[in-house]
């Protein structure tokens, strides 16, 4: 779980990397949504054009004038950007709309990750999911969600001061899931119990540190960013899809909830109480949550 925890950051700061990168030629060419976004908002006047290098350049049979902004003129336009941003940053509380996008896609990623690790570490290719339906591992979207729910109103504090707050979360993260997976499912995904610096079952010394500089790129690098692609919805139709999505995993989450609740009574001999309890028993049973949760090991009731 850990490591695939850390190669979602590296992608997102791949991510981010080539953002700049596209951003940085934009702004060498005076092109781009952004660039046009702010010579129409007024953030730009059409003077950063002055001492542009203009050059005749021919895509697809059609010439036109490409231009080459100098340096200067460059770095003025980074900083509208940069302005432009810590603006809207300033002006937007996180809410419903931002967070289940960030789960999806940390959930998605997390698990498209985690099956290309096994395979590429180990040959294994097995299911990774974490909810009966759908391509979903939610403990990353809930770990990045929860992140960005507490260290948003911190990103302008010192780095230890999220450092703290970012390793106490992972481990509190893991700790209780890692409980309530064994003491309510009678699953067990992970151990740190043969790490000399473990703290407990789920919780060691070692991965509270690393949670702790996750948060910190989560917070300086990729947090703000992040949030400013999303945006906020602007139409009807952002809204409803945002909207079904959100009853979707709602409804995957509390499925998956009631499986493992049944296939922990199914292993104490504790039968169906009602037509609902049977026919998750019927379509969800025990073949079933072997073969979707392959990296789970089912230790039973505890004594």
């Amino acid at each position: 779980m850990f490591a695939i925890t850390v190669l979602i950051l590296a992608v997102f700061l791949l991510f981010r990397l080539g953002i700049l990168l596209v951003q940085k030629y934009h702004d060498a060419r005076g092109t781009g949504r952004s660039f046009k976004r702010m010579l129409k908002s007024g953030a730009l006047d059409a003077q950063v054009y002055e001492e542009a290098v203009w050059s005749e350049v021919e895509h697809f049979g059609k010439k036109r004038l490409r231009a080459k902004i100098s340096r200067e003129q460059q770095r003025i336009i980074r900083a509208a950007k940069t302005q432009m941003r810590d603006d809207f940053l300033d002006d937007i509380q996180p809410g419903f709309y931002q967070y289940i996008i960030i789960f999806l896609i940390a959930s998605i990623l997390g698990l498209v990750l985690e099956m290309v690790w096994m395979f590429v570490m180990f040959g294994i290719v097995e299911s990774r999911v974490g909810l009966v339906w759908g391509p979903f591992s939610p403990l990353y979207g809930f770990g990045a969600v929860l992140l960005t729910m507490l260290l948003w109103k911190l990103r302008k504090k010192p780095w230890w001061v999220i450092f703290v707050v970012s390793a106490v979360t992972g481990g509190l993260l893991e700790q209780g899931t890692g409980w309530c997976m064994e003491y309510f499912m009678h699953a067990e995904s992970w151990s740190y119990l043969h790490l000399p610096d473990h703290i407990s079952q789920w919780v060691a010394w070692r991965f509270l540190a690393i949670w702790g500089c996750i948060g910190i790129a989560w917070c300086k690098v990729i947090m703000p960013e992040l949030i400013y692609r999303i945006g906020e919805p602007t139409t009807t139709r952002q809204m409803t899809v945002v909207t079904l999505l959100t009853v979707f995993v709602a409804a995957d989450i509390a499925m998956t909830l009631m499986c493992f609740y049944r296939a922990g009574k199914r292993q104490e001999g504790v039968p169906p109480g009602n037509p609902f309890e049977v026919y998750v028993d019927t379509h969800y049973n025990d073949e079933f949550m072997a073969d979707t949760f392959e990296n789970m090991t089912f230790t039973g009731p505890q004594r």
